[in-house]
C-alpha cells in the first residue's frame, strides 16, 4: 500500500493598516462620554487600542476631554437630545475637521417611550451638516443599544428601523455613510448594561468591537479619505 503526502494550505488573515491618519470625533451624548464606565473611558479607549493595535495611527477629537487615558477627548454631553447633538456638531466639525464622526445620537429622546417619528429626518439632517462641514469626512451611525425599559426599547427599535432607512438613502447617493448595528450578536445586550440603560465596562469594550468593525468597512469600502490639515 502506498501513502501520498497532501499538501497542507495554511490561511492567514492579515491587517494590513491604511497609511490614512484616523482623526475620529466622537459624537452623542452620556453613552459617547462614558457613563457607567468604571473609567470614564466610555467605548473610546477600547477602540483606540483595537485601531492602533492593527497599525493605524488615531486621534480623538472634541471639544470635551473624559477618561483615564492621554487621547480622551470627545463630543458629547449627558441628556443630549438628537437636536442638541446636532447643535454642538455644526459647532465643532469645523474645528476638527475629522475624518471619521461616529455618530449615537437618539436615546434620550426614547427616554419618555412613545415613538420619535422625526429621528431619521433630523439625524438625515445632522449627517449632511457633518459631510458639508468637513469635506472628505465619512460618518458612521449606530443602532441605538437594548434598554430594560420595554416602552423605551420599542421606541428605540423604530428608531433603529428609521436610521437603517435613512442610510440605505445616503447608499444610494454614495455618500460616505456606514451603518453599524449594535443589536448584533458582537453588540451589549441588556446583561452588560451598568442600570437600565448605560452599558458597563464588558459592554463598553462591545461596542468598540462594533465601532472597529463599521471603521474598517470604510477603509475596505475606500470612503476614508486623508484628514483636512487644521
Amino acid at each position: 500500500m502506498m501513502f501520498f503526502r497532501l499538501p497542507i494550505l495554511i490561511v492567514t488573515t492579515v491587517v494590513v493598516a491604511s497609511e490614512t491618519p484616523l482623526r475620529i470625533m466622537p459624537l452623542g451624548a452620556s453613552v459617547t462620554y462614558g457613563v457607567g464606565s468604571s473609567t470614564g473611558n466610555s467605548y473610546r479607549k477600547d477602540l483606540r487600542d483595537m485601531l492602533a493595535q492593527d497599525g493605524h495611527q488615531v486621534d480623538f477629537v472634541g471639544r470635551r476631554k473624559n477618561g483615564n487615558f492621554s487621547d480622551n477627548r470627545v463630543e458629547a454631553t449627558s441628556g443630549f437630545v438628537i437636536a442638541q447633538i446636532a447643535a454642538a456638531a455644526r459647532e465643532a466639525t469645523p474645528i476638527f475637521l475629522p475624518n471619521i464622526v461616529l455618530v449615537d445620537a437618539g436615546t434620550n429622546n426614547c427616554n419618555g417611550g412613545g415613538t420619535v417619528p422625526d429621528a431619521g429626518k433630523n439625524v438625515t439632517a445632522m449627517i449632511t451638516d457633518i459631510l458639508a462641514s468637513s469635506p472628505g469626512c465619512t460618518v458612521v451611525l449606530a443602532t441605538l443599544l437594548e434598554n430594560k425599559m420595554a416602552e423605551q426599547d420599542a421606541c428605540r427599535t423604530d428608531v433603529n428601523r428609521q436610521y437603517r432607512d435613512l442610510v440605505a438613502a445616503f447608499e444610494r447617493e454614495k455618500a460616505k455613510v456606514v451603518l453599524v448595528d449594535m443589536r448584533s450578536e458582537q453588540g451589549p445586550t441588556t446583561q452588560d448594561l451598568y442600570d437600565t440603560r448605560h452599558p458597563n465596562d464588558v459592554g463598553y469594550r462591545k461596542m468598540a468591537v462594533v465601532w472597529k468593525q463599521g471603521i474598517d468597512e470604510a477603509l475596505r469600502r475606500g470612503l476614508v479619505s486623508r484628514p483636512i490639515e487644521v
